[in-house]
C-alpha cells in the first residue's frame, strides 16, 4: 500500500502540472479515451497497454504472516513487478493526472494498494487456495466487468 501511495503522490504531482491545461482541453482529451477503453473493458476484451510484465514470485503470496500480501501490494502499487489483465489502472492514472490533483492521486493509490492486497489477502485466508485460483480464472471476464462497472459509477460520481 505504501508503494501506492507514492504512486498515487507521483500521479498527483503530475496533475497538478497538468492544471496549466485549460480544465475544458484536459476534459475533452480524456473523454474519447475512457471511452474508448470502457467499450473493451465491458466487452470483456481489455486493451493491452504497456506493462512490466513480470509477476511476484508464487513463494510471496501464500505466505501466512501477512508479510506476502504486503510484499505483493508494494511491488504491484509502485510497478516494479506489473501485470495488469485490465487498462484501467492506466485510465485512473490518466484521470488522476487530466481531472485530479494531489488528493485525487493519493486516494486512487490508496484504493489501488488496498485492491492489490486483497487479492492475496483472501487467497491466504481461503480454506482451498488451490479451488480460490480456479474459480478466480473462471471468472476473469466478470471481474473485469465488474470493475468496469464500479469504475464508471464511480467516475459519474464524481463528475456530478
Amino acid at each position: 500500500m505504501i508503494g501506492a501511495l507514492l504512486a498515487g503522490l507521483l500521479t498527483g504531482t503530475l496533475g497538478g502540472l497538468a492544471s496549466i491545461i485549460p480544465e475544458t482541453v484536459r476534459l475533452w482529451a480524456l473523454a474519447p479515451i475512457v471511452a474508448v477503453i470502457m467499450l473493451f473493458e465491458l466487452a470483456g476484451r481489455p486493451l493491452s497497454l504497456p506493462q512490466n510484465r513480470r509477476l511476484v514470485p508464487q513463494d510471496v503470496i501464500p505466505r501466512s504472516d501477512f508479510s506476502g500480501p504486503l510484499q505483493f501490494g508494494f511491488e504491484m502499487g509502485t510497478g516494479v513487478r506489473t501485470f495488469t489483465p485490465t487498462a484501467l489502472p492506466h485510465l485512473l492514472v490518466l484521470i488522476v493526472v487530466l481531472a485530479g490533483g494531489l488528493g485525487p492521486g493519493l486516494l486512487a493509490g490508496l484504493g489501488f494498494g488496498v485492491g492489490r492486497a486483497l487479492m492475496p489477502l483472501t487467497r491466504a485466508l481461503s480454506d482451498d487456495p488451490r479451488r480460490w485460483d480456479t474459480k478466480l480464472l473462471a471468472s476473469t471476464a466478470w471481474v473485469g466487468r465488474l470493475c468496469a462497472t464500479g469504475f464508471l459509477l464511480s467516475l459519474a460520481l464524481l463528475w456530478t
